[in-house]
């Protein structure tokens, strides 16, 4: 794989995150430098910087003497993603239902028949892009405190890692999902704080126990 040499260590950080989030690259799996800068074609200092962007995520741990590897998902983890995380995309669920003006929420609002029909066509891949997608915009739109925005954007490339697990555990679980999505919408326009702050609340609850189930199941087997 050759990559562009415009802000490398970050598309080599995105490669090797989507390959995480997937499973393609395990828990625990070890990322040996030489030779992995050898079959991405890019430098020892760029795959480097890839590797710190990748552990201020929380996708990968770097070992003094050891190197990278990619980082276990544990019970404990996963609970402490879930509550943190979600307590700040409440908050910003909130922000977003208190201050939205015209030309910003309309655009957000169009994406749930996208979402539905990607559902439709069990094109579920493409429908936990776009979702994330959505919350990438509604971040950058609604955080108004750097801090806020920066965590949530460190966290959520871990937050598609487990989402991803969940959808792999149980694929109904994006219908459930998807309910939930359309009522916070609602209460967003509607300007219903609360409620929206309890939307996700809800969601990210649901999607926290199916990802421990899961956990659970392959600790078992």
């Amino acid at each position: 794989m050759t990559l562009k040499a415009v802000s490398l260590s970050e598309q080599i950080a995105q490669h090797l995150g989507e390959r995480i989030i997937t499973g393609a690259l395990a828990p625990g799996a070890r990322l040996p430098e030489t030779d992995l800068a050898k079959e991405l074609d890019v430098s020892t200092n760029s795959l480097r910087e890839a590797f710190r962007l990748l552990e201020k995520q929380h996708l990968i741990e770097l070992q003094p003497r050891k190197g990278a590897r990619v980082c276990d998902v544990t019970e404990e983890q996963v609970r402490d993603l879930y509550d943190f995380l979600f307590m700040l995309l409440s908050r910003l669920a909130g922000q977003a239902a208190a201050n939205w003006q015209p030309g910003q929420i309309e655009d957000l609002v169009d994406l749930l028949p996208q979402l539905e029909q990607h559902y439709q066509n069990d094109d579920l891949p493409a429908a936990h892009q776009l979702a994330f997608r959505f919350v990438e915009i509604a971040t950058h739109r609604f955080a108004n405190n750097r801090y806020l925005a920066t965590d949530i954007q460190d966290l959520i490339p871990l937050l598609k890692r487990y989402s991803y697990i969940a959808l792999q555990e149980e694929t109904s679980e994006f219908d459930v999902s998807l309910q939930i999505f359309k009522r916070l919408l609602v209460n967003v326009v509607g300007r219903k704080v609360d409620d929206a702050e309890a939307d996700i609340r809800e969601y990210g609850d649901n999607q926290c126990q199916i990802v421990l189930r899961a956990i659970a199941k392959r600790s078992a087997a």
